[in-house]
């Protein structure tokens, strides 16, 4: 499970920070007056407490912690901690997955798309991208390779133009296994770029 709790993490740090960062960035866009570094501290860090309630960021709760700690340090510019972080999150290795985790940030930055785990029983919402767990722990090797193929699903009225910007992103390589037109459902499966990994398994 070590290559799941490693993504969860990574992706759930990513997202707190970049979430707290737009947020940021729409309290100074919307003053009339420069915002100072103790005042951008302080609008951070009512943001992060209320992140400490909510359970999909509970892998990441000492972060947040530490993040308030920095924030209410009169000395200290949380902004810049905050912008160093996401730097070094997104070029952090995630046992095998970086390429997918950085994937599904780019997903959610640049197209506002979440992200998710799908669960047997689960009732899926539209406009979010399911993985399959399993798929996530078996299609890397400790080498870093990808060796089996990875499956998003999604449903969305253009969700065939998913696969198209997977492309784009020089990832992987999108396939459309299954497309229902009248569901707007889209089974896509990930193949990693030929020059990365020529030792796939095929479904």
């Amino acid at each position: 499970m070590k290559i799941h709790k490693d993504f969860e993490y990574f992706y759930s740090l990513s997202s707190l920070v970049t979430d707290a960062l737009l947020h940021l960035l729409c309290h100074v866009a919307a003053s009339p007056r420069h915002v100072p570094a103790n005042k951008r501290n302080e609008i951070l860090v009512r943001f992060l407490k209320l992140k400490l309630k909510e359970k999909r960021y509970a892998n990441v709760k000492k972060d947040i912690k530490l993040m308030i700690r920095v924030g209410r340090d009169k000395h200290a510019n949380l902004e810049h901690k905050l912008y160093d972080l996401h730097d070094r999150a997104t070029r952090t290795k995630v046992g095998g997955v970086e390429r997918l985790y950085q994937l599904l940030s780019a997903l959610q930055e640049e197209k506002g798309i979440a992200s998710s785990l799908f669960e047997e029983g689960e009732k899926t919402q539209p406009g979010v991208v399911y993985m399959l767990e399993e798929h996530i722990e078996h299609g890397f090797d400790h080498s870093n390779d990808q060796v089996a193929p990875i499956s998003l699903l999604y449903q969305a009225p253009d969700a065939q133009e998913l696969a198209s910007w997977i492309d784009d992103q020089n990832h992987f390589s999108a396939e459309i296994k299954e497309w229902n037109a009248d569901s707007h459902q889209i089974h896509i499966v990930l193949h990693p770029q030929a020059s990365m990994s020529p030792n796939v398994e095929a479904t």
